[in-house]
This record gives structure tokens, sequence and C-alpha cells, in this order.
């Protein structure tokens, strides 16, 4: 009966036990952690900086012409793999949100060209509006966006509830949502 403890086999499967515990629970630390956002009496919120970009099919989005919806704003890029797995979440959320909640997602993408964009969203379906800040005026000059992604949820007011860096689950972004709907 004592033989299976000396075995190795015995001892990598309680290794990887633990091993793989630690990282759940680690993950669900983070998440945790993400999910809770201290929230701010309304005088204290910083109104978002205006905007005006080219879409894919070349119509100008400003971010005044949005007041009265949730604004869930985007940066992202084609080459960041974070920003790619997240897409198809942000997707979902717009659309089964959208109407719902009187809410839309934008993506600004970071200084790449149309083409790759167009071929990304195409390949994704996306069903809410890709932005082109090709010269990174908005994303560099007006939001001082250093990483990628990052995601603002910005008010029917146009001001700024949240804020966060690095890809975030669709049941995170939800949870963040539903404080300013």
């Amino acid at each position: 009966m004592s033989n299976w403890r000396r075995s190795p086999f015995f001892w990598m499967l309680v290794g990887l036990s633990l091993i793989t515990l630690g990282i759940a629970v680690w993950q669900w630390q983070e998440q945790r952690q993400l999910v809770t956002a201290q929230s701010q009496p309304a005088a204290q919120f910083k109104p978002a900086a205006d905007f005006g970009l080219t879409t894919l099919d070349g119509q100008i989005v400003s971010l005044h012409d949005l007041r009265g919806k949730v604004v869930l704003l985007n940066f992202w890029a084609t080459w960041c793999p974070p920003c790619k797995a997240e897409m198809p979440d942000l997707n979902a959320l717009y659309r089964d949100n959208g109407t719902k909640h009187n809410f839309m997602v934008v993506g600004v993408d970071v200084e790449e060209d149309r083409s790759a964009v167009e071929a990304f969203a195409r390949q994704l379906n996306i069903a809410f509006p890709l932005l082109l800040d090709t010269s990174g005026q908005v994303t560099d000059g007006s939001y001082h966006i250093r990483s990628l992604p990052t995601t603002l949820i910005v008010d029917r007011e146009g001001n700024v509830r949240d804020t966060w860096t690095g890809q975030l689950t669709r049941p995170a972004m939800l949870a963040r949502l539903e404080r300013v709907w």
C-alpha cells in the first residue's frame, strides 16, 4: 500500500495538482481585483476628450455624436494578441446589449492601415464601428494610451466612468457596464 507513495508518478501528479490549484487561485484573485473598481461620486468623473475619426466605410464618428449612449471605447490593434482575443467578447456584448441598454462599443485601431483592419473585421464579423487613428493623435495625444488593449466606459453625459488596461472577460466587462447602465 505504501509503494504508490514512492512512485515518481504519484509525486508528479501531486506537484501538477498543486501548480494547477495555485494558478486557479491566482487567476481568480486577478479577476476579482479587475472587477472590483472603486466608485467615485459623479462630480469627480472626468469628461472624455472628444474626437472625430474615420470608420472603415469612410464616415466620421465623434464621441460627442454618441452622447446619450453608454460607450465602451476600446483602443486596440490587429497585432496585439490580447486585443484580438477579447474582440469576440466585445462583439457579443454589443450584439446582446446595444439596443437594450442604448449602448455602443467603439473600437479605435491604433496606427494601422485600413486593409489590415478591414480584413480583421471581416474575419470576425465585427458589428460595432471600428475607427482608424492612423496618426495616433487620439490614442497618444488625447488619451495618452500606452498599453493595448485599453478600454474606457463613457457614460451618457460624456464622462469617463471606468478604465482598464489588458484583456477582460465578457462577464467582467458586463459587471463594470452594469454600474453605469
